[in-house]
């Protein structure tokens, strides 16, 4: 066993349920799962802490709207997106009770929402039926759609025109069936230069980007309010290829 290994101290115990949960029962069940265990392994090895791992869920279908608080309110208990109370007031009772160090991993909790993937709109295409918004961004910049089926909010930067909805898919330029961020879905008209924000990207968004089919990365840029900073520099045809030999 692992305590009978002379370089393995066993030190804490770990777990992890799963990822974007959107409310705190499923957290404090999976607690009182292990709580025998715990108090079995701080009994026999004097154990230090236990991390309940990650798996916060972050609002994706109204990101936007979200973002104020009057729409916190305006939801029912089983509407509303998993808020830090609720978390808080359902793991802390039976987490204190094992008297150890505590770890968790709020990840996306803590940034997922503060992304957006600000994309431009290249052309309109019809086929049949089908309306295509094609932008400069592809699946390189954020595969999640592609990946997983993965929803994110698209946004016009400034508003519509013409306030009427109508089905589109909004795709990227990489020849690739899986290159879209929304299919058929009910959105503002949008115009060739429009821009569009992508929301929701600051969670396993540029972590998971490359430079599939030669694209250079995007740039980052931090911003506070009405101020801004580069944090990170658009990467150049010069810089895909500078380790080639």
């Amino acid at each position: 066993s692992a305590a009978a290994m002379s370089n393995v101290a066993i030190s804490g115990l770990q777990m992890h349920i799963g990822s974007q949960i959107t409310e705190a029962k499923p957290f404090a069940d999976a607690i009182s799962k292990i709580t025998r265990l715990v108090r079995d392994l701080k009994a026999r090895y004097h154990i230090q802490f236990v991390s309940i791992g990650g798996g916060m869920g972050i609002v994706y279908q109204s990101s936007f709207a979200s973002g104020r608080p009057d729409w916190w309110r305006g939801q029912s208990a089983a509407e509303r997106a998993l808020t830090i109370d609720d978390y808080a007031a359902a793991i802390v009772p039976p987490l204190r009770a094992l008297g150890l160090r505590i770890l968790l991993e709020p990840g996306r909790f803590l940034v997922g929402n503060a992304g957006v993937l600000l994309t431009r709109v290249r052309y309109l295409k019809q086929a049949g039926q089908k309306k295509f918004v094609i932008v400069d961004a592809g699946m390189n910049d954020l595969i999640r759609p592609a990946l997983y089926q993965s929803y994110h909010e698209i946004v016009p930067v400034r508003e519509p025109a013409n306030p009427l909805r109508a089905p589109v898919d909004v795709v990227g330029p990489v020849c690739e069936s899986g290159d879209f961020f929304a299919q058929d879905r009910e959105l503002p008209e949008m115009q060739k230069g429009d821009l569009a924000a992508v929301m929701s990207v600051g969670a396993y968004g540029f972590v998971m980007a490359s430079n599939y089919n030669s694209r250079p990365l995007p740039a980052e840029v931090l911003v506070r309010g009405d101020r801004f900073t580069l944090v990170r520099e658009r990467q150049t045809y010069e810089d895909l290829t500078r380790g080639e030999l």
